[in-house]
């Protein structure tokens, strides 16, 4: 009975460190390990940081020039004369 607990203990303490191995995250905090995994962490999270804000810039600018080609056409749809006779056409009536 007493080579079975033995046994039991040893298979325990064998599953504990290849579990350990395996979790990046379950890394004594003083170790290199650790620090190189919040450095990657830190790193991706700056990357992520900059696009977010190429995105916010680019979506503010297309904005920007979507809001003055409509302009653009409103004002050029107002100018047009029109023949008599001719019916009136709304390019932003939606008829769908």
């Amino acid at each position: 009975m007493l080579f079975l607990w033995a046994l039991a203990f040893i298979l325990v303490l064998q599953e504990q460190d290849l579990l350990a191995a395996a979790d990046p995250v379950s890394v004594l905090p003083g170790s290199l390990g650790r620090g190189s995994w919040c450095n990657e962490h830190d790193t991706i999270h700056k990357r992520l940081d900059i696009i977010e804000e190429k995105v916010i810039k680019t979506v503010e600018h297309l904005e920007s020039e979507v809001k003055s080609l409509l302009n653009i056409i409103s004002e050029t749809t107002s100018n047009i004369p029109i023949a008599p006779g001719t019916p009136l056409i709304d390019i932003f009536d939606d008829t769908s």
